[in-house]
């Protein structure tokens, strides 16, 4: 491997739900993507938000505390799920690493995305009590771009 280059990881989604649909009348959607989502591996990611948004969440928390790289493809998947979220009155809260909450903020996307730490600031960021689903009610959806 040479120094300074970083071993590419292909993005894949794999739903981790118990069902194979998404349930309707769902309020939040978890989108958690690890590696590289570039051109080459965004499709994967995209669907996994698109998913959880045409479901009807109108709360998504993506995950990317895990990735390695998110480029332009990756920034425009993820303003295009918060542009169908924003016109039903939704939000959209990313998780990130310190590295890519600084990209965010360069490209003024915090303006844009509620960014936090960790999902359980997410969830609060997100005005949902508690953190958690079980006393809450919430119905929750969970997908991963691996």
């Amino acid at each position: 491997m040479t120094v300074g280059k970083r071993k590419r990881q292909r993005s894949g989604t794999s739903a981790r739900q118990a069902h194979d649909a998404t349930p309707s009348g769902m309020e939040i959607a978890i989108v958690h993507a690890r590696g590289v989502i570039d051109a080459e591996h965004v499709e994967p990611f995209a669907r996994a938000l698109g998913r959880g948004v045409e479901a009807g969440a109108t709360k998504v928390i993506v995950d990317l505390s895990s990735a390695d790289e998110v480029t332009t493809a990756g920034m425009n998947a993820l303003l295009a799920a918060r542009q169908s979220l924003v016109e039903r009155g939704g939000q959209i809260a990313i998780v990130t690493s310190h590295w890519l909450r600084l990209r965010f903020e360069v490209l003024q996307l915090g303006q844009r995305f509620l960014l936090a730490d960790s999902r359980l600031q997410a969830v609060q960021l997100l005005g949902l009590p508690g953190g958690h689903n079980q006393d809450t009610g919430i119905r929750m959806s969970r997908a991963a771009a691996a």
